[in-house]
């Protein structure tokens, strides 16, 4: 299950809860308030994964600087 997804079982939660216990009706709708903007966030926003390489951390002395640049970058793979 996706970030997203798990926020709006947790908004739909505290929505239930509301409605089940009306004495504490407006802080269960905060909560639930509150999960559905991180739901929104969630899919706002791209999963971001940084791998390290095995050469960015002790580049050779024979490099070029173009070469030990480009290298020492780590990958990045984004995800949404």
């Amino acid at each position: 299950m996706d970030r997203r997804t798990a926020c709006l079982h947790q908004a739909n939660a505290f929505r239930e809860k509301a409605i089940a216990d009306p004495e504490h009706h407006d802080q269960w709708i905060d909560e639930a308030i509150k999960w559905l903007e991180r739901a929104m966030e969630a899919s706002y926003h791209a999963v971001i994964t940084v791998e390290a390489d095995d050469t960015c951390c002790a580049p050779e002395p024979a490099r070029t600087a173009a070469i030990e640049t480009f290298a020492s970058r780590p990958r990045v793979i984004a995800r949404q």
